[in-house]
């Protein structure tokens, strides 16, 4: 079929040359907008942090409104329409509705518990009776507003790509720029991992003490972005073979005679790509990524194998169909996947197969997972809670902790399951949108395999490769929660989406809309509702990236003080203030910078001590400054109810300071929202230790020291100079040679002791 004829059935109407020329001059700024957008991200260690954010919402909006200029100034220029855009359409709606204030009698209908806590947890405020008239869904907007953020950055690049790449040689273009890009970090991985010092570039210090994983910090994440590489690399290397091997009759010395020729130089560029993207997979140790790997291949490979049996000459001299010979000419891809996967292992072998076979061992060991499992149990308690509409789009974080029952608090962030935090935070109709897409990118895979008419439809086994790895990946991972694999996830689907099209013979009743069927006005007005929508995005994710350099600036002031045991002098004090300020003042919904501005402003208060019993003098004159900071605190509960943190501040300082009855309250809500907290373990073991309940302080404090060893000395002094009891120090410290010493130290210094010398 030839490529007029392709672009002919895709457009749905005839152009002429100008016109198509101008068609596609827009189209091609938006292929480059698209591939710096590709490049940009895994360079970026993944688009991680707001600077990268930004940059990534920024294209992905000029990659949206390039689309719509196209649509208004080209009448000539057609729409794709595609079932897949109702449960994209849907999840956005959702997300959004989760954040609009509903009348409380309403939330108490849709979403019982939700109503409940947050009465529970904010009926103390002072203007409860006005704040409580009505809620959200999210338990903390802030977070639903970034994550819908991204949401739609990834929704606009997928619908884009769906509209724009119709024709087989953009769509190999779009697979060769993946591809290069994945073998570019693959590459990068290789080197960093040969010739590395433990940082990325050289320069990036990953916190892990190594550099195994390219350009991103986790290894896991890494493992989903190679292999959707190493899925657009197999799916090029599938096309070029169904188009060198058109015609012929597929034996091993024709393999060898095409791998040979000069045609198959890019073949070989793929292979390379896919051998050191593989490689490199096994080498950064990621398990799950590894696995996934490998059952992909595997099933892949099958339904190569599969489809060649279907199709055999024997078959197709019985009087098949030409366009039906897809089969046939497949089969030549087996000798290639066997090649690559050969050069994978050489290449294992090489780099460092001991480490790789270690790491594989360690699955035989259940008990590794056995609080990832209770992570999962304990999601199924927050979902029963809030089944329907989910707690809010990216607050597991703050909410997952009043279920948390496991013993690793770095797990906390995120729930280590895509389809677990999904289920959390969207409930069951969110949920359902996204396995309905899922459904409708699985059926177009199924009819690229069924009818591979034209070589570009072979395309669609490599991409089936990386989406099943990364859905398998997924249950025990969070990549998709990063922008560079969540963009390349939605491309993937794209491009299975676009390739299902191609070939067919017509376009079914309402496939394709013409946009001469939308009036000007219209088109406008979705260009207008385009542009703003973009602007919000863009105000937000500048004020994002402003807030956090201030951020970081703070930290670094926060490090150094706490080397110091915060006896800082005043300017750090002011630098630290100053810039959590500022930070607070770019992003005034964001709990974190406001809990932590005020309690960097209790700790320059707090700096002066009584040398003989080690508390806090106040002067009279800063108690107003305490008050004030209790205020904040209670207001800033408004933008987050559950976040256990600031109960816990808010209790010490109406309880230690100024002697309130509720402060022992908030101290206990802190630590029943926030109970792998160190700080709220400390604390509220603290409280019992002081109200005479040695049992349960002691299962507090240990958790403290658990969760954060800095806290041992703290509950030491506890134990040893208030309860009166250096056995239970003991046994916290356990085999623990320092914290013996440190223990023996203390009690050689106690009156008691010097007494009885």
């Amino acid at each position: 079929m030839s490529a007029n004829r392709i672009n002919s059935e895709i457009m749905g109407t005839p152009l002429d040359k100008p016109a198509l020329s101008a068609v596609e001059g827009f189209d091609k700024v938006i292929e480059w907008l698209l591939v710096s957008l590709l490049i940009f991200m895994p360079f970026a260690f993944g688009a991680v942090e707001a600077w990268s954010e930004e940059v990534v919402l920024t294209l992905a909006a000029a990659i949206s409104i390039c689309f719509l200029l196209k649509l208004v100034f080209r009448k000539d220029a057609n729409l794709v329409w595609s079932r897949a855009y109702i449960p994209v359409a849907l999840f956005i709606v959702i997300i959004i509705f989760q954040l609009i204030c509903l009348p409380t009698s309403l939330l108490s209908v849709i979403s019982p518990d939700t109503a409940a806590i947050k009465k529970e947890l904010l009926s103390d405020l002072p203007n409860s009776n006005e704040l409580l008239q009505s809620m959200s869904i999210s338990f903390y907007p802030h977070a639903t507003k970034h994550d819908l953020r991204l949401v739609l950055a990834v929704a606009a690049v997928f619908f884009v790509v769906v509209n724009v790449y119709r024709r087989a040689e953009q769509i190999k273009r779009l697979l060769a720029a993946v591809a290069v890009i994945g073998g570019s970090v693959a590459v990068l991985a290789l080197a960093q991992n040969l010739f590395g010092n433990g940082k990325i570039y050289w320069l990036v210090p990953t916190g892990y003490g190594q550099a195994y994983s390219g350009t991103f910090i986790n290894h896991s994440h890494y493992g989903q972005f190679m292999n959707l590489s190493i899925g657009a690399a197999v799916g090029l290397a599938m096309v070029k073979i169904r188009e060198g091997f058109a015609g012929k009759k597929v034996t091993l010395p024709v393999v060898f005679e095409y791998l040979a020729s000069a045609d198959a130089k890019l073949v070989w560029l793929v292979v390379a790509v896919v051998i050191v993207g593989a490689a490199t997979v096994f080498v950064s140790l990621t398990r799950a990524g590894m696995v996934s790997m490998l059952i992909a291949a595997g099933f892949t490979t099958l339904m190569i194998a599969a489809r060649c049996a279907a199709i055999s000459p024997a078959t197709m001299s019985q009087g098949l169909p030409r366009h039906s010979n897809g089969g046939a000419k497949l089969r030549g891809s087996g000798w290639i996947m066997l090649l690559m996967a050969l050069g994978a292992f050489i290449c294992v072998l090489y780099v460092g197969f001991d480490a790789v076979y270690d790491r594989l061992a360690t699955l035989r060991e259940l008990h590794e997972y056995k609080d990832r499992w209770q992570i999962l149990k304990d999601l199924s308690v927050s979902f029963r809670k809030f089944p329907v509409f989910g707690t809010g789009l990216g607050t597991h974080q703050v909410v997952y902790p009043m279920f948390d029952r496991s013993t690793i608090p770095a797990l906390a962030a995120y729930a280590e399951n895509e389809y677990a935090q999904a289920a959390e935070e969207t409930g069951l109709i969110g949920l359902a949108t996204l396995v309905s897409f899922g459904t409708i990118v699985w059926s177009s895979f199924v009819r690229n395999v069924r009818s591979a008419s034209v070589p570009i439809r072979s395309a669609a086994y490599g991409l089936f490769f990386g989406l099943l790895a990364i859905m398998l990946h997924s249950l025990s991972d969070f990549g998709q929660h990063l922008p560079a694999n969540a963009m390349l996830s939605a491309v993937s689907c794209a491009l299975l989406l676009v390739i299902a099209r191609i070939g067919q013979k017509g376009n079914p009743t309402g496939q394709v809309a013409t946009a001469s069927q939308m009036s000007k006005s219209l088109r406008s007005a979705a260009l207008i509702c385009l542009s703003a929508v973009s602007a919000w995005v863009l105000l937000s994710a500048d004020s994002a990236r402003l807030a956090e350099a201030h951020w970081n600036k703070a930290l670094l002031v926060e490090r150094d003080l706490a080397e110091k045991d915060w006896l800082g002098s005043d300017e750090q004090y002011i630098d630290l203030i100053s810039n959590a300020a500022v930070a607070f003042d770019y992003q005034p919904d964001n709990i974190k910078y406001c809990h932590w501005l005020n309690v960097y402003r209790w700790r320059s208060i707090g700096r002066v001590t009584d040398p003989n019993t080690g508390e806090v003098i106040i002067p009279d004159q800063a108690i107003r400054f305490v008050r004030r900071i209790v205020d904040e605190l209670n207001n800033a509960r408004t933008l987050c109810p559950t976040y256990g943190a600031t109960y816990c501040v808010v209790g010490q300082l109406e309880k230690f300071i100024l002697d309130e009855p509720n402060g022992a309250k908030r101290i206990r809500e802190g630590f029943q929202l926030a109970p792998c907290d160190p700080t709220a373990c400390f604390v509220a073991g603290f409280l019992d230790a002081t109200e005479g309940r040695i049992e349960d302080s002691y299962k507090k404090l240990e958790k403290a020291v658990q969760l954060d060893a800095r806290f041992f000395r703290d509950v030491a002094d506890v134990y040893i100079n208030q309860v009166k009891r250096p056995d239970l120090a003991v046994a916290i410290a356990g085999d623990d040679t320092a914290r013996l010493s440190y223990i023996a130290k203390v009690l050689a210094d106690t009156e008691e002791h010097k007494a009885e010398n």
